[in-house]
């Protein structure tokens, strides 16, 4: 798949590349079949192949400003596309039953999954949700029928896709002479580097709920010891 899609804009200039990419992206949110890592990848090697280095390198890597752009709109179209998702919760909610293509995108059982997590651990499921596949659609999803604020969607969502979105194109650009090579590591390499990443998120997300667990302990503790002090009303 990778090759074919470099070999559809390779030839083309960054900007195409770079509309290819964000384009995708978006449909991805309206459950367009394609892995979002091998878009980003794939954008990645296009950079590589506009770039005027002869050979990448940390130090092209962070000179390149087709780099850069490309990044960029990986981020901008990971948090369009996953927009899509949020709104779509907001306004259909409980009636996604009703649609027959929403129901493949977001399972009813998912659902049920995600709101357990969300009572569980809060909002940094958004985070954790990027990398646990197939939960992603649903968690947004619900979180989007939860009514949570859309700017704490996008902090939240934009924390993970600054980890994921580097990390796929710049993997992309490093491997970019060698289609069949970026492709191999991208399929082995970065996976173990994202399930690093979600370790780490999932340390962060007990540490957050032992910590909010702690605060309403003590704030219920506080409560009970100023009842018991006040005077009964007579």
């Amino acid at each position: 798949m990778l090759e074919r899609f470099v070999d559809l804009f390779g030839e083309r200039s960054l900007q195409a590349g770079c509309a290819f990419v964000f384009g995708v992206l978006v449909l991805c949110g309206f459950g367009f079949p394609v892995p979002e890592d091998v878009i980003l990848v794939t954008g990645g090697v296009l950079a590589w192949l506009a770039s005027p280095f002869d050979t990448p390198s940390f130090g092209a890597m962070v000179r390149d400003p087709g780099l850069h752009a490309m990044i960029l709109v990986g981020l901008v179209g990971i948090l369009a596309g996953d927009s899509v998702i949020y709104f779509m919760g907001r306004r259909l909610g409980v009636r996604i039953a009703e649609f027959r293509l929403l129901r493949r995108l977001v399972p009813p059982e998912k659902l049920q999954e995600v709101e357990r997590q969300l009572r569980r651990r809060g909002n940094f499921v958004v985070v954790i949700a990027r990398y646990l596949p197939g939960l992603r659609a649903p968690t947004y999803f619900t979180v989007g029928h939860s009514r949570l604020p859309y700017w704490e969607f996008l902090l939240f969502d934009g924390l993970a896709a600054t980890i994921s979105a580097p990390l796929w194109v710049c993997l992309g650009f490093w491997f970019g002479d060698d289609i069949e090579r970026a492709a191999l590591e991208a399929a082995r390499f970065g996976h173990y580097i994202l399930l690093a990443v979600a370790v780490v998120l999932w340390a962060l997300a007990f540490r957050y709920v032992q910590r909010r667990r702690t605060l309403a302990a003590a704030a219920r503790e506080r409560a009970r010891n100023g009842g018991a002090a006040e005077p009964p009303d007579r």
